[in-house]
C-alpha cells in the first residue's frame, strides 16, 4: 500500500511566487527524507514527516543563516542582543 501524502499546489494565475516557501519546504522534504520510501501505515509516514520537520527546524544548517542551524542562530542572536544591551 502506497500512501501519497504530499500533493503539489498551483499558484494563482500570473503569480508564480505566492507559494515559493511552501514549495521549497515540501521539495526538500520529498528529496531529503521521503524519496523512494513506501509506508505500510499512515502513522509511520506522519512520524517520518514530523521527525524531518523537527530536524529541519532545529538542526539542519540553512544557507540563509550563514550555514548554521536555526537553534544556534537564535542562541547567537540572543547573546548578541544581551551583549549590545550591556554596552
Amino acid at each position: 500500500m502506497v500512501i501519497d501524502l504530499i500533493t503539489t499546489s498551483m499558484s494563482r494565475r500570473g503569480n508564480g511566487w505566492d507559494n515559493v516557501c511552501g514549495q521549497m519546504l515540501f521539495g526538500s522534504l520529498k528529496v531529503e527524507r521521503l524519496h523512494g520510501q513506501r509506508f505500510a501505515m499512515r502513522r509511520r509516514a506522519k512520524d517520518e514527516v514530523i521527525d524531518w520537520v523537527l530536524w529541519y527546524n532545529r538542526d539542519r544548517p540553512h544557507s540563509m543563516l550563514a550555514c548554521v542551524n536555526p537553534m544556534q542562530f537564535e542562541k547567537d542572536w540572543h547573546a548578541a542582543r544581551v551583549k549590545q544591551a550591556n554596552v
